[in-house]
């Protein structure tokens, strides 16, 4: 009877062990499960970031994304030219996306910018050996005029540029990444990390990338104001400047411009050209002007500073979960 119930004992024990056992199993499978739905919410949200980066115009921000890998060996040897050319890609991408949100700004621009400059070159469009000046240009010449301005206008962004990178990033502290990281993919990541890198770790690749982020910021701005200026003193001139008055300042009366063989009523070629100029004019005016004038560096330039300071906080925050995912 003893050993019976010993037995007996023994199997209720075995018996309970199993149960225990599968159990434990069960919570282990779930546990992992956890893991496993945690670690992919962490990835998701890393390459939601890193896709949030190539749209704003800063790929370089991503680390190790653009290792060209498991290419076919024909095409091994040119690893480095397709690495070029998908960051071109990107880039190229974010421009288009850039000129279209300008565009949708170009309102605050006019109202901003339009004043000042109309000022500026309102004299110059007055005046009768401007218009000399300007009708003496050939259709070659004239281009030639319109190139000499961009290059000037490049010359002074490229010289101008890298010191306002260089006062990058400002307060990199865990409250200012987190704010930053505000209404982004990272958002719930950066609020449940408790310590947070401050340092953004700004290579050569980055600091390329936020200088060209500026230049062609820049130059998109500079390009959309010179096209104002330019219909602004094409329709102002025809409107104000009447035929006779032509006649007294170029001694002839000028014929009607023609675009693509289409005669523009009240255009005449002389009144191109003087737009094109003071078009020129104005977009060094304010291509200087925008980083120099407190005004307008607070209206144009600080902006777009604040949108890469931005960038540069939530690169800490991707950094920080990416080195511990």
């Amino acid at each position: 009877m003893s050993g019976k119930s010993a037995e007996s004992a023994d199997c209720a024990d075995c018996a309970d062990c199993a149960d225990c056992a599968e159990s434990a199993g069960s919570g282990l499978a779930e546990a992992a499960a956890d893991t496993a739905d945690s670690g992919g919410s962490v990835d998701a949200a890393l390459a939601e970031a890193e896709h949030w980066f190539v749209r704003h115009g800063v790929p370089h921000f991503v680390e190790d994304r653009y290792t060209v890998a498991s290419l076919p060996a024909p095409l091994r040897p040119f690893a480095a030219v397709i690495r070029l050319a998908r960051l071109g890609a990107m880039l190229g991408y974010w421009t288009v996306r850039r000129v279209f949100a300008e565009m949708r700004e170009v309102g605050h621009l006019a109202v901003r910018a339009l004043p000042l400059l109309a000022l500026f070159g309102m004299v110059i469009f007055f005046s009768g050996d401007f218009w000399r000046i300007a009708a003496a240009l050939t259709t070659g010449w004239l281009w030639v005029t319109a190139a000499f301005f961009v290059l000037l206008i490049q010359a002074f962004l490229v010289a101008r540029l890298p010191e306002e990178t260089g006062t990058l990033p400002r307060a990199c502290t865990p409250d200012r990444i987190r704010a930053s990281c505000a209404a982004t993919p990272l958002a719930p990541l950066a609020e449940a990390e408790p310590d947070l890198a401050t340092d953004p770790a700004l290579g050569l690749g980055q600091r390329r990338n936020m200088f060209l982020y500026l230049l062609l910021t820049q130059t998109i701005q500079i390009s959309l104001l010179s096209w104002m200026v330019f219909f602004f003193y094409v329709a102002f001139g025809a409107i104000a400047i009447r035929p006779p008055v032509l006649e007294d300042w170029l001694k002839h009366v000028p014929a009607d411009a023609r675009l693509w063989g289409v005669r523009i009523p009240g255009v005449s070629s002389e009144l191109l050209h003087v737009a094109v100029l003071l078009a020129g004019l104005s977009a060094l005016y304010f291509a200087i002007t925008a980083l120099t004038d407190t005004v307008y560096r607070r209206e144009f330039f600080d902006r777009t500073l604040a949108e890469l300071d931005k960038a540069i906080h939530m690169r800490c925050a991707y950094l920080t979960v990416r080195g511990k995912s």
